[in-house]
């Protein structure tokens, strides 16, 4: 099992290795550097001897006609091709061979720029792509400059050739002009025709023929690659303005509709309820947990189920040791979180139900504010807002800005839209009635609190979000373990996105608005953002392309306008919003190689089991200051 994440990032940095490298080589064919003229020893040929040497082809219109001349006035010759013409025009090339004349290079991207020897060893490739040879013959020799580009006179041009009595006449493969030249040439008495040297061309390896290939096709369809690219980087664009329109209009909507709300407050609505907390080894936790839950001020009972797991840190024995009044502990074998939310559904003597980790802290007044959506008998779910506890480190701060400016912001857009995709497991309740009908907590995903939020909706429930209900949970505080935790949510949403898929046929709001949006939002956007830094960096420091990078930073500058209005919709502090840019460029790639490992897992129909997260029961920043549980 260990090799299968090894596996998908090596699938990762090759897929992106391979499209940096074509579209930098599509980059480097396309831009035409100054020609560089080498000089190279002169053949020596006997008197009134020409060898003809034509330069710059081969081209598809003007070559065929300069072989069809030569052909009729039985003169071989020689073709100093460049390797983009090759690799453009592969059927003249081998036209040129299969007739009997000699191929030399003279250029990569133009005639004379092989002084860089990756130049000469990507002419090489485009030969050995076309032929399956290469040439020893390299480089123009000394020769006579027939005149081809200065004058247009016939007679001109062949006096000039004729010059020195014989030698290598140097003519060009780009327009009518050179098969005129060679058909005087040809008439004019006295002289024979040779290829500027004997050589044989030599046989490509396999390694050099798989090598053309690839740089072949780069040539060709890097293009294509970049049309893709520009149109991933406008739907990302179109993506992510769309998400902050929607932050701004549909969040704000919510936060008004509530405090319009303020102004009437219903009668505060105060059922009994039964609290389920499933754990597994959280014996640093627990404590913490389950002392938060009793000293809860809601005016009703409040019955409060540890179910365990089958933990071997001794987590059931530090729930009893507490003592409390109205604390059960239930211990099980090991079955998963779901089995142990099922165990204390079905203990559960209230029909309200509070849900939440071992590894998370409520505020006195959240059970209180939590269950008053419920005094909508349509309400099946609510979600509380979930905060991170831990939030002084860099990596603190950053899941602390995630939290806000992206789950909470999220629930508040989709509470506006009645199809909140997720009711979390740090913070949730549910109506005994919408579990019995939704036949209670799945293990089908590892996302069961996503998958159990979609199949209440899909019941015909209506799912809340109450932003008062705050909870205070740990975040991951290393890198791989924010990786592993992340990695699971992911694979989770994925997996319950797919077994609710049928929704998108059904007229409730999880089909018409919830799944298009983690489509759209936490599937597609992830996908394609990361196409916009590659291309950025692509524009800046390949194509030469400065603008790439000022629509990044104004991209950026809205994005972190977008978690300031996040911030304070949440009721938090901005200071934390120095982090922000940071984290796009640091934290943001790592949650885009989530995504794409997660699709990359189910490509390559690998199971992902529950990775669980090393927890240190320290909690700065929740209520109260540090909680730690030792």
């Amino acid at each position: 099992m260990r090799r299968a994440p090894r596996l998908h990032w090596i699938s990762i940095l090759l897929g992106l290795l391979v499209l940096m490298s074509v579209v930098s080589f599509h980059a480097y064919t396309a831009i035409r550097p100054e020609p560089v003229q080498h000089a190279r020893e002169h053949r020596d040929l006997p008197e009134r001897t020409l060898a003809l040497a034509f330069h710059g082809g081969p081209d598809p219109k003007w070559t065929p006609r300069l072989l069809a001349t030569l052909r009729e006035a039985g003169i071989k010759a020689t073709f100093f091709v460049t390797g983009t013409q090759v690799t453009r025009n592969p059927d003249v090339t081998r036209r040129i061979a299969d007739e009997g004349h000699q191929i030399a290079l003279d250029g990569f991207r133009v005639e004379g720029d092989l002084g860089n020897p990756l130049n000469l060893a990507f002419a090489q490739a485009a030969l050995a792509d076309a032929l399956g040879t290469h040439t020893r013959l390299v480089g123009a020799p000394v020769e006579v400059d027939s005149g081809d580009r200065d004058y247009q006179d016939i007679g001109t041009l062949v006096r000039m050739s004729l010059q020195h009595g014989g030698g290598v006449v140097r003519l060009h493969d780009d327009g009518s002009i050179g098969a005129d030249i060679a058909r005087e040439l040809a008439r004019t008495p006295g002289y024979r025709f040779v290829t500027v040297t004997g050589d044989r061309p030599v046989e490509a390896t396999a390694t050099e023929r798989f090598t053309g290939a690839v740089t072949t096709w780069s040539q060709r369809n890097g293009g294509l690659v970049l049309t893709l690219l520009g149109t991933a980087i406008a739907i990302a664009a179109l993506l992510g303005l769309l998400r902050t329109l929607m932050q701004l209009g549909l969040a704000h909507t919510d936060r008004r509709l509530r405090r319009e709300g303020e102004h009437e407050p219903p009668p505060w609505f105060a059922p009994p309820v039964s609290v389920v907390i499933p754990a597994y080894n959280e014996a640093v936790n627990i404590a913490a947990t389950v002392r938060s839950i009793a000293a809860n001020n809601h005016c009703a009972d409040v019955e409060v189920i540890v179910v365990d797991d089958g933990s071997t840190d001794g987590t059931a024995d530090r729930a009893e040791e507490l003592g409390l009044p109205g604390v059960t502990v239930i211990r099980q074998a090991n079955q998963g979180k779901p089995a142990a939310l099922n165990t204390g559904i079905r203990k559960a003597k209230h029909d309200v139900l509070v849900l939440l980790d071992g590894d998370t802290i409520f505020e006195p007044g959240t059970i209180g504010e939590l269950v008053q959506p419920f005094a909508d008998s349509q309400v099946g779910a609510v979600s509380g807002n979930a905060k991170v506890g831990n939030r002084r480190g860099l990596l603190g701060r950053w899941q602390h800005l995630e939290y806000c400016a992206g789950s909470n912001l999220d629930r508040q857009i989709l509470h506006a839209l009645r199809c909140i995709p997720t009711v979390p497991g740090a913070v949730g309740a549910f109506r005994k009635a919408a579990l019995t009908d939704v036949g209670g907590v799945s293990d089908d995903t590892l996302a069961e609190d996503t998958d159990l939020t979609m199949a209440v909706t899909r019941a015909g429930w209506r799912v809340a979000y109450r932003q008062q209900a705050k909870a205070w949970t740990e975040a991951p505080s290393t890198v791989h373990g924010l990786f592993r935790q992340r990695y699971r949510w992911s694979y989770g949403t994925f997996q319950a996105m797919w077994k609710h898929r049928g929704a998108l046929l059904e007229k409730g709001p999880m089909g018409r608005f919830g799944l298009i949006y983690l489509l759209a939002f936490h599937l597609l956007l992830p996908m394609l953002a990361p196409v916009m830094d590659l291309y950025v960096l692509y524009g800046f420091i390949v194509a030469d392309a400065p603008l790439a990078l000022i629509v990044w930073t104004v991209f950026l500058l809205l994005q972190t306008a977008s978690a300031g209005y996040a911030l304070r919709l949440d009721g938090e502090s901005l200071k934390p919003l120095w982090a922000y840019p940071l984290q796009q460029l640091v934290y943001r790639q790592l949650m885009y190689a989530v995504v794409i490992q997660s699709l990359i897992t189910a490509w390559h129909g690998t199971q992902l089991r529950w990775m669980s997260v090393r927890r240190t029961g320290l909690l700065t920043d929740a209520p109260g200051g540090t909680v730690h549980v030792t």
